[in-house]
C-alpha cells in the first residue's frame, strides 16, 4: 500500500467506518468453511481498517493478528473489538513480521488490492500452514464501481485517469472471472481493475472459488456523496476538483429522481495454498 493512500484513509477514518458497507455474515462464514478454521485457529487479517470484518472473525472464536498501516482506523477497530483475541499490528503488510507457516487463514476485505503484489502473494503463502486459504473479499458492481455513461463523464472531467475506466455488464464480469480462475492473481486483478497480477501466484494457490451475493442498493444524494469521500480517486482530487466531482455527481442522483438504484456484489474469492 503507498503512503499516500494510507495516509488519505486514515485522515478520514471516521466517516470511512461510518459509510463504508461491511459484508453479509453468510459469505464470511463460506470463508471460514472453506478455509475449514474453528475457534482458536489463527489467522491474519490483511488492511484490517477500522475492524468490521475483524469483529465478524472474532465473533467466531479466531485469533487474529490484524494489520493496518492506518493509527487511526485501528483505533477505531480496538474501540469495536474491546476485549477479544486480536491483537493489531500498526504497520503496512509488507512490513509485518509474523511467524511463517503459522497460520490457517489470511483474511482481505477491500483492501488487499492496495499490496504491492511483488511482495503480497508470496507472502501470503510463507505465512499460510499447508492446505492453508487466502480468502478475499470485495464490493463488485454498483453505482461506483461499475459506471454508467453519466458517472465516468463526471469522473473523467476531474480525473485524468478516468478516461481508462470502462464499465462492465455482470455477464461480462463474471465471464472473465470464470476465465481468469487458473491464477488467482488475475482474477483478483480482474474483478478489483487493479493492476495485481504475478504469475507466480497460479504455482502458489489452487483451488480457486468465486462466491457472490447480489445486495440491491439505493442511493440517495447524501449517501452517494459520503461514501465517494471516502474513495482513494477522490482523495487525491484538490479541493476545486472534489467540489466539482461532487456537483456532478449530484446533479446525475437528483436527475434520477433523487435516488440512483444499482446492484452490486459481496464477492469472496478464495484459494489455497499449494503444498
Amino acid at each position: 500500500m503507498t503512503e499516500g493512500i494510507e495516509l488519505a484513509f486514515d485522515r478520514v477514518a471516521d466517516a470511512y467506518d461510518r459509510v463504508r458497507p461491511g459484508y453479509p455474515a453468510s459469505l464470511v462464514q463460506t470463508a471460514c468453511l472453506r478455509a475449514r478454521v474453528e475457534v482458536g485457529s489463527r489467522v491474519v487479517e490483511v488492511g484490517c481498517g477500522s475492524g468490521k470484518l475483524t469483529a465478524a472473525l472474532a465473533e467466531r472464536g479466531l485469533r487474529v493478528e490484524a494489520v493496518d498501516p492506518g493509527p487511526e482506523l485501528i483505533n477505531i477497530a480496538r474501540r469495536r473489538l474491546g476485549e477479544s483475541a486480536v491483537r493489531f499490528h500498526v504497520s503496512r503488510f509488507e512490513d509485518v513480521d509474523l511467524r511463517a507457516g503459522a497460520f490457517e487463514a489470511v483474511f482481505s476485505a477491500t483492501a488487499f488490492h492496495w499490496i504491492d503484489p511483488a511482495v503480497g502473494w508470496s507472502k501470503v503463502a510463507r505465512l499460510l500452514c499447508p492446505g492453508g486459504v487466502l480468502a478475499l473479499l470485495h464490493h463488485v458492481g454498483g453505482v461506483l464501481l461499475e459506471l454508467d455513461s453519466a458517472f465516468l463523464a463526471a469522473w473523467r472531467e476531474v480525473l485524468p485517469e478516468a478516461a481508462a475506466w470502462v464499465s462492465r455488464d455482470p455477464q461480462t464480469l463474471w465471464e472473465g472471472a470464470e476465465a481468469r480462475r487458473e491464477n488467482v492473481s488475475e482474477l483478483w486483478a480482474w474483478l478489483v481493475k487493479r493492476e495485481i497480477a504475478r504469475p507466480e501466484a497460479a504455482e502458489l494457490f489452487g483451488d480457486v472459488q468465486l462466491t457472490t451475493i447480489p445486495i440491491e442498493t439505493a442511493d440517495t444524494t447524501e449517501k452517494l456523496l459520503a461514501l465517494v469521500r471516502t474513495q482513494s480517486e477522490f482523495l487525491r482530487l484538490d479541493a476545486e476538483r472534489q467540489k466539482l466531482l461532487e456537483a456532478r455527481l449530484a446533479a446525475i442522483v437528483e436527475g434520477a429522481g433523487g435516488t440512483y438504484r444499482s446492484t452490486m456484489f459481496a464477492t469472496l474469492v478464495t484459494a489455497r495454498v499449494r503444498s
